[in-house]
């Protein structure tokens, strides 16, 4: 068990492994770690740097890695995140929209219909229930569920779920109703752990650079949403495609661009195209010499580009 260190310990740690304190001074250092973030998340960045082989004298140690490169990636990490909740939460809302009005046209179900059926489900009915129950005493919530528990009509029902939950009852849906209602719900997981990561503040990009597990490979759809845009090259896009960093956010680009209308994606794509070409690159000295880096930075930055053109 690794034992608990102070900061002034935690310097000399990374010290000791090679990370230098140049661009950004150890005091400096410190300040950051105490009002900032915390070692462990700001750590997590420095897989994406090669250490000393075997051998030399520095054996072990990281090659080319200040702390205020870990800072900044920790920094366009967060930027990151805020835009990807942002998108996860669209396309939820853009889901429910579809289910309410799937509901609304469909003359053999009144809104309540759908939910009597799905509660009926004892599994997931159960786990529904269980969770609203927990959320009774929320102020924003209280009001709907003292109002119509436990038989909620569906556009009660999905203010109060969660995102995976929305996602099985939209399924159930389709499944009793013998329709399709959210295009290529495969890709949907990815958008949940996305959504969920980002809200939790999970650190993203320290594994842009992790390949994908021998046993997957990149979906086709996705592999062909790529291979039409301009200035990707074939081997760029196998080479990108799988690491699954990249295979997960040009996965929530395309369930973005099927999802939501011309208007949204247009000011989502210029957000983008904007963090990219600006907080993304304010430091873009730091990582000039991390191929690994500047390589997904500039594969995404086309896959952005040619969205931003094609809407």
């Amino acid at each position: 068990m690794k034992s608990l260190l102070s900061i002034d310990e935690l310097i000399e740690h990374m010290k000791e492994r090679g990370i230098k304190f140049e661009i950004i001074s150890e005091n400096d250092a410190r300040t950051f770690l105490t009002n900032n973030n915390y070692y462990f998340k700001l750590a997590s960045y420095r897989t994406l740097y090669a250490k000393c082989p075997a051998g030399s004298s520095r054996e072990g140690q990281y090659q080319n890695l200040d702390f205020a490169y870990l800072k900044e990636l920790s920094t366009i990490d967060m930027y990151l995140r805020y835009i990807i909740i942002e998108m996860c939460l669209d396309i939820e809302h853009a889901i429910k929209v579809r289910l309410i009005n799937a509901v609304t046209q469909n003359n053999n179900d009144d809104g309540y219909q759908l939910i009597k059926l799905y509660l009926k489900d004892e599994d997931p009915g159960f786990n529904i229930l269980k969770s609203i129950r927990s959320h009774k005493s929320g102020e924003y919530c209280k009001d709907l569920i003292q109002k119509y528990y436990p038989y909620f009509p569906v556009w009660v029902l999905v203010e109060l779920i969660s995102f995976g939950d929305l996602l099985h009852l939209c399924r159930f849906y389709e499944k009793t109703y013998n329709c399709s209602l959210v295009p290529n719900n495969k890709f949907m997981n990815t958008i949940r752990d996305l959504r969920n990561a980002s809200a939790h503040s999970n650190c993203l990009m320290n594994k842009m650079t992790v390949q994908m597990e021998a046993t997957k490979q990149p979906d086709s759809t996705i592999t062909c949403f790529v291979k039409g845009m301009s200035g990707i090259s074939a081997s760029s896009r196998a080479k990108n495609l799988n690491k699954t960093f990249v295979y997960n956010m040009v996965t929530l680009l395309y369930v973005y661009n099927e999802l939501m209308p011309s208007i949204a994606k247009q000011k989502k794509y210029l957000q983008l195209q904007e963090f990219l070409n600006g907080r993304a690159i304010k430091n873009k000295n730091y990582f000039k010499s991390n191929s690994q880096i500047t390589g997904v930075y500039n594969f995404l930055k086309k896959v952005i580009d040619n969205l931003s053109n094609t809407v």
